[in-house]
């Protein structure tokens, strides 16, 4: 027996026909713009993504100035208090010394009342104040009740003493105010024998 030599064709692959050489020119032109177009995306993807790395990179060298400025108002403001404040010590250490020298209390008295007088001037360059307390009313907001004490003489929730003065920068609250809350007292209630009968 002779075996029969027969082509076979894979089963995926289509049969090709031959091309019409209007189609071959046809489909090469196709495959021409194709590719052209190809490259023009690739191009155009590049340019986006260098033009999205440098604002990466302008974005990141901002934040970085940003951070720098910060840290340099940061430090101005710093050594503008301490420029204020330094004389303030200096008047202090000065009423000590005197105080020392004399052995007398009237001239550290006045040097402590002279500082007091600079703090206090210092702060409101500043913008900051002392909170407001006694008599007021109990302000959560700015007040911090430590006690309530029974009061006739006061209304329920007044503040009748400040134990820790309380100060705020323009409308923020730095530290409030520690007070001591006045509440009326209980009305004594009536004993009233029970009335068991057996």
């Amino acid at each position: 027996m002779q075996e029969e030599k027969t082509m076979e064709t894979p089963m995926n692959e289509p049969e090709t026909q031959p091309m019409e050489p209007e189609q071959d020119d046809a489909v090469s032109i196709d495959l021409n713009t194709a590719l052209a177009r190809l490259q023009e995306m690739e191009q155009a993807l590049e340019e986006q993504k260098n033009l999205y790395l440098r604002t990466l990179a302008d974005f990141q060298n901002y934040r970085r100035r940003q951070n720098e400025e910060m840290e340099r108002q940061r430090i101005r403001v710093l050594e503008t208090l301490l420029e204020d404040l330094l004389p303030i010590l200096d008047n202090f250490e000065r009423a000590l010394q005197a105080a020392e020298a004399t052995r007398e209390l009237e001239p550290l008295l006045e040097g402590v009342k002279m500082t007091d007088r600079q703090i206090k001037a210092l702060l409101a360059r500043f913008d900051i104040h002392p909170i407001e307390a006694v008599g007021k009313p109990f302000d959560p907001n700015l007040h911090e009740a430590i006690q309530r004490v029974e009061s006739e003489e006061y209304e329920d929730g007044i503040i009748i003493d400040e134990v820790e003065r309380g100060y705020r920068m323009g409308e923020r609250v730095i530290r409030p105010s520690k007070v001591i809350v006045a509440r009326r007292p209980e009305p004594p209630t009536e004993y009233t024998p029970l009335d068991i009968e057996a």
